[in-house]
Parts: C-alpha cells; sequence; structure tokens
C-alpha cells in the first residue's frame, strides 16, 4: 500500500471515529458534504471530508472540525474547530467550495466566528470570492483557494 493509500485509510478510519467525540454543534442534521472524499491539496496536506467533520494533516499539526450544517445547494459546510487545534479551537469555521473545469477549490472563508450564527452570517462575512481561484479571493487575506484532488489508493 503507498504512502498516500494508507494515509487515506487513516482518514477514512478517524472520520468514521467522529461521531464519538463532544461537539457543541446545536442542530446537527445528517448531511454529508457532496465533496466527503479524502483529498490532498497542492501543498501536499490532506483534507478528509465527511458527514461528521474535516480532518486536515500532513505537514505538522492535524486540525480536526466538527460538521454542524452543510448546504450542499450553496457550497458550504458550517464547523464547529476542535479543541486540539492550535488556533481558533472551539471557535466555529464555514468552508465553502466550487468547481471549474475538473478542478475542486475550497476556501475555509471563515476561521474564528464566535457561533454558528456568526460563521452562517454572509452579509457579515461575504462569501469568498471565486472570479481568480488560483490567486486570490479566499479569507480575510484575500489568498488564494486551495486545490484539491482525491486521493486514489
Amino acid at each position: 500500500m503507498n504512502t498516500n493509500a494508507l494515509k487515506a485509510t487513516l482518514a477514512t478510519a478517524f472520520l468514521f471515529a467522529l461521531p464519538g467525540f463532544a461537539s457543541a454543534c446545536t442542530g446537527v442534521v445528517d448531511n454529508a458534504p457532496e465533496i466527503s472524499e479524502t483529498y490532498v491539496d497542492e501543498t501536499g496536506q490532506f483534507h478528509a471530508v465527511g458527514a461528521d467533520g474535516w480532518l486536515t494533516f500532513g505537514l505538522g499539526d492535524q486540525l480536526v472540525y466538527f460538521v454542524c450544517l452543510v448546504d450542499n445547494d450553496n457550497d458550504y459546510l458550517i464547523a464547529q474547530n476542535g479543541s486540539a487545534n492550535d488556533a481558533d479551537y472551539e471557535l466555529y469555521s464555514r468552508f465553502e467550495w466550487f468547481v471549474e473545469g475538473d478542478q475542486l477549490y475550497f476556501c475555509n472563508q471563515v476561521t474564528d466566528a464566535g457561533s454558528q450564527a456568526d460563521a452562517l452570517d454572509f452579509a457579515a462575512l461575504p462569501p469568498a470570492d471565486q472570479a481568480n481561484p488560483t490567486l486570490s479571493g479566499c479569507g480575510v487575506d484575500n489568498q488564494a483557494w486551495s486545490a484539491l484532488r482525491v486521493v486514489k489508493p
């Protein structure tokens, strides 16, 4: 088994274990993101996305986000940041995604909202700009979106 396949297998096992962990998410509905899969981004960071969480690992710290709400029609999810994350722990994030051609992009547009409602407030925290994803449009620093590709076993 190659290294990427092993990492994908470990990520999948971790996602299956997430429902047993505590989260402050309210109103959670079993609604998997349409992009549920294990990916690697252009920096070599792995992302495992599922109905219960988004796990990022591979280049240092492991980051865990507990999915609170998924809106597949508008391509975003709200998650509570894990208590062991190195920054913004136990706050809320908004992950947005879109596909351009055959490339999936994602942006962690909001990383430090005080509540689910704050992370959902598109008036106060506008959606990421999809106009030029390889160069800008994501987050308060207007950085490039992350390009994801599925990890094949």
